[in-house]
């Protein structure tokens, strides 16, 4: 059983430091801000400021979501609208729910950040594609 602990938090920490490259690199696929990745730059492997990163990323992000999700709701027939409203509810439990097996109870402080960045990830990830939806 041990072992298994540690092999989880082993992927855990592995999945986060994965994360936390990809933030650190500006490629066009890379759905952070521009600011959440200086930000994590700047946090220097300190987990705490790393979560104040994520939470300011996540306030962008949602509302970017908002928008979009608005936007392209307003654009579209009644009886679209009824679809987009069940299809993001849906989403929405999905992204918990997906999420939250990231944040592996034996991981610790870096279970909580990948949990937590993962939500982030998916939502700009999920505002992107609203966004393409409406053009």
């Amino acid at each position: 059983m041990l072992k298994r602990s540690i092999t989880a938090g082993s992927f855990v920490l592995a999945a986060v430091a994965t994360i936390l490259q990809s933030s650190g690199n500006a490629g066009a696929a890379e759905p952070f801000s521009k600011t959440y990745s200086e930000c994590v730059e700047k946090a220097g492997g300190v987990t705490p400021a790393i979560q104040d990163c994520i939470a300011d990323e996540h306030d962008r992000q949602d509302k970017r979501l908002n928008t979009a999700y608005r936007q392209l709701l307003s654009a579209l027939p009644e009886k679209r609208k009824t679809q987009l409203r069940d299809v993001q509810r849906k989403w929405l439990a999905f992204r918990d729910a997906n999420c939250g097996f990231y944040g592996d109870p034996g991981g610790g402080q870096a279970g909580r950040l990948a949990a937590n960045e993962c939500v982030v990830r998916v939502t700009a990830l999920r505002a992107a594609e609203l966004e393409d939806l409406k053009e």
